[in-house]
């Protein structure tokens, strides 16, 4: 859902070439068909999963000039993730640390990752903003981006040029 309107945003309102990752686990390809009618424009999509480091690396090598990686592709569902953590740990954290070691290893300088208000656990005070201390997250789905936060903000702190949005 993100990814969508993030895609049919970016063609309609920037000049860049959008390239999409989709396993489609939680998703339709049929999206990407109603994508191009909504904007009239075209782009390309590719079909595997993120946490494939050789797939990641072999079809993100065939790309020029990655200006950045938005990354959206992460488990979602709180409920799920409690019945079966280890799927979300595998999911929610391979996929990252792979998307971070192609763009250390190529330049790519600019990182946007979707996180979630989970982080912040069962917070003291309502609404949460940026500055709200994390607390102990209540399911794995929480704590695979409480930990994704953490990772981007390790790989900033040792790679100075790396832009990144949590």
């Amino acid at each position: 859902y993100i990814g969508s309107h993030t895609i049919v945003e970016l063609l309609l309102n920037t000049k860049f070439n959008v390239v999409s990752i989709d396993n489609f686990s939680n998703s339709l390809e049929s999206s990407y068909q109603r994508i191009k009618s909504i904007t009239g424009k075209d782009f390309e999509s590719h079909c595997f999963d993120l946490c494939d480091r050789s797939e990641v690396f072999n079809h993100l090598n065939k790309l020029q000039n990655i200006a950045g990686i938005i990354h959206f592709a992460a488990y979602k569902s709180v409920p799920e993730s409690v019945s079966n953590p280890l799927l979300y740990y595998h999911n929610n954290l391979a996929s990252l640390t792979n998307l971070l070691s192609f763009a250390k290893e190529h330049h790519v300088r600019n990182f946007i990752f979707s996180s979630s208000c989970s982080v912040y656990g069962n917070a003291d005070e309502l609404p949460v903003t940026e500055n709200t201390p994390f607390k102990q997250a209540e399911s794995p789905y929480g704590h695979t981006k409480q930990i994704g936060e953490d990772m981007i903000s390790f790989v900033c702190k040792s790679l100075p040029e790396f832009n990144a949005v949590l």
